[in-house]
């Protein structure tokens, strides 16, 4: 079997019908010698282009199509053919009278006595309107009724006749409108030409049945062939949303590492959020500037006295100032997800493993690497005897196994929470040297106060919507929530 008759005998019987008229001019007049409905030929149409019988291109065209009171008026008439209509039996009328007769809105019978008047077929004198053609000419149809019968009609090809009466009825209400359309135009190739000169069997069997095979039909009958190299269009399944599947990777592997996950409400106040960790009351990324704050008052929460008291103590024997319960209590966004970490310290079993993927709000300038609300990856480990490079073979671990990051490297910093401090970064191909988030060891002002004993904590905070930045090869953080389709389908 040479490469034409294997083509021939794997067409569908939707190409077998189709393929005696590719002849024809358009799609649509496929339709109509084929006697089958548009969606099917333009689905032929398709495979017999991945079969490389007919070449398929698609152009950009504007119509003229018609609207909703061209549908109508189509169906119906125009209105002034419903005005001239009433002239079968009498040739004056009242203004009134017409207007009654006719049945057409004040708008309707306005416009269509103008149009009449201009093809000086009525006239209209001393408030009656009288007929002025003669009766043939007024069951002549009229160029306007002609041009609506011929719609659609692509803009470029109209005639000078059909421009005419495209101006005199694009200025009325929604009688006609140019649309931008899609046309398909269709050429067959040279092997398309050779397979549709020859005959095709009509007598090929499209589906083996287990009916056929228990009773042996099967036998003697010609099966179509399929086709198993050429191409298909490609079908688009339901996803996941990539960043949001990108945060289920990382719990799934942080669960697998043995943690457990904390939870927690967006609106949080100041006391775990901030007191909690050691930020005085008087720390600036306490300001309007760097928190959302939240302007209907809340009832307060019960936080457990000892706690209380010993934070307090803490704050005030540290910062040398007067600590005071009112601002503890606000309630604000939650802008960091260390605040969870702080609650979960204060009821932690030792050791004890946690994490938590965090939304998170702060005041910020949106670009390429900020946004003002993003997702935070917040962990820390409670145990006797760890050290920084405990701390540092996690960071490592999430920098290369979860973002990908081929380069990293450590940078000293200063967090009011924990002490020694460090910044990690990650060089980005694009960006160079970026910021990922920050990490250390729990302070021992932080850790006995809401553990009620000093012990090794190590704890970290990391932007992972720049880690899904890494992860996903993208060079914008706001992408990670695009609603570009084709990135959504494409993006690996």
């Amino acid at each position: 079997m040479n490469d034409k008759e294997g083509i021939a005998s794997s067409l569908s019987p939707i190409e077998r019908k189709i393929l005696p008229f590719l002849e024809c001019k358009n799609v649509e007049e496929i339709v109509e010698k084929a006697k089958t409905d548009k969606t099917t030929v333009l689905r032929a149409l398709e495979f017999l282009s991945n079969k490389k019988i007919v070449e398929l291109s698609c152009k950009k065209q504007k119509n003229v199509v018609l609207g909703s009171n061209g549908v109508l008026y189509t169906k119906d008439g125009l209105p002034e053919r419903k005005l001239l209509n009433i002239f079968s039996e009498e040739t004056s009328f009242s203004l009134e009278e017409a207007g009654k007769e006719s049945s057409l809105s004040e708008n309707e019978f306005k416009a269509a006595l103008g149009a009449l008047k201009k093809k000086a077929l009525v006239n209209v004198e001393n408030g009656r309107i009288a007929l002025q053609g003669t009766k043939e000419n007024v069951s002549r149809k009229m160029p306007e009724e002609v041009f609506l019968e011929q719609l659609p009609i692509e803009v470029e090809s109209l005639t000078a006749e059909q421009k005419y009466c495209h101006e005199h009825l694009k200025n009325r209400r929604d009688i006609v409108r140019i649309e931008e359309q899609k046309a398909i135009s269709f050429q067959l190739t040279a092997l398309g030409k050779s397979i549709a000169k020859e005959p095709l069997n009509s007598t090929f069997v499209e589906q083996l049945t287990p009916e056929m095979l228990q009773k042996g039909t099967w036998k003697g009958k010609k099966f179509r062939r399929y086709d198993i190299i050429s191409r298909v269009p490609r079908i688009y399944g339901g996803r996941r949303q990539p960043c949001y599947e990108f945060l289920q990777n990382v719990r799934e592997k942080l669960v697998a590492m043995g943690f457990e996950e904390m939870n927690g409400s967006i609106i949080e106040n100041e006391f775990w959020n901030y007191d909690a960790l050691f930020q005085p009351q008087f720390h600036a990324a306490r300001e309007w500037s760097s928190t959302y704050y939240i302007k209907n008052k809340l009832k307060p929460e019960q936080i457990d006295k000892k706690i209380l008291a010993r934070v307090k103590q803490q704050h005030e024997a540290s910062w040398q100032y007067s600590w005071k319960i009112e601002n503890a209590l606000k309630y604000i966004l939650r802008p960091q997800g260390t605040v969870l970490s702080a609650r979960q310290l204060a009821k932690a079993r030792i050791p004890g493993k946690y994490f938590a993927i965090a939304r998170c709000y702060r005041p910020d300038v949106v670009d390429a690497s900020h946004l003002s609300e993003f997702n935070q990856a917040e962990g820390i480990i409670v145990q006797e005897n760890l050290t920084l490079r405990n701390l540092f073979y996690i960071l490592e671990l999430f920098a290369g196994e979860i973002a990908n990051a081929k380069e990293i490297k450590f940078v000293p910093h200063y967090f009011p929470f924990t002490e020694p401090s460090v910044e990690l970064h990650a060089k980005h191909p694009k960006f160079g040297w970026i910021e990922l988030g920050g990490a250390g060891i729990f302070r021992r002002e932080v850790v006995k106060p809401l553990l009620g004993k000093d012990i090794t904590v190590l704890a970290w905070g990391l932007g992972i919507d720049r880690l899904a930045m890494f992860n996903l090869n993208i060079n914008d953080i706001r992408q990670l929530f695009s609603q570009d389709i084709d990135w959504l389908r494409g993006v690996k």
